[in-house]
């Protein structure tokens, strides 16, 4: 199993940050490893609802489907992510703080075959995208960008 863990405060209300997350379309606007995503399920997110993420990760393009498994405004957002050789699960918390919000995401994940240990080779890569992604989400909801 792969664990890992990520914080950062945000200068915006914990209402702001949620929305931006929960909403996986706006993903490609602030991940590096995310090339697409469509939301494939009908109505507002909610558990249930799923997207569909082109991602490229390894110097390869393939889908992998992400579902909400728990959302609560404006405090929590877990989803879990399946496709290909690989599932991880994500929570999102959002506290707010005097100077904004600080979220922490915990993801925990499953990889099989070759790709696991192209995984764990990669992953202190993958860790350093995440908390550059991270950077660029403060800095883009802080300079409202997003």
């Amino acid at each position: 199993m792969l664990k890992a863990s990520f914080s950062i405060e945000i200068g915006r209300p914990a209402a702001d940050v949620y929305r931006l997350i929960s909403n996986h379309e706006n993903d490609v606007r602030w991940q590096s490893a995310v090339a697409d995503v469509c939301k494939i399920s009908p109505g507002p997110v909610r558990a249930g609802s799923r997207f569909r993420h082109t991602l490229q990760l390894l110097g390869a393009r393939m889908q992998a489907d992400v579902e909400i498994a728990e959302t609560r405004a404006p405090e929590f957002h877990a989803f879990s992510i399946a496709g290909g050789p690989f599932a991880f699960e994500t929570r999102v918390s959002l506290q707010a703080t005097s100077s904004g919000t600080l979220l922490q995401t915990d993801v925990e994940g499953h990889a099989h075959g070759l790709v696991r240990l192209a995984i764990i080779t990669l992953s202190h890569k993958r860790r350093r995208e995440i908390e550059h992604d991270l950077r660029r989400l403060k800095r883009m909801m802080e300079s409202g960008d997003l």
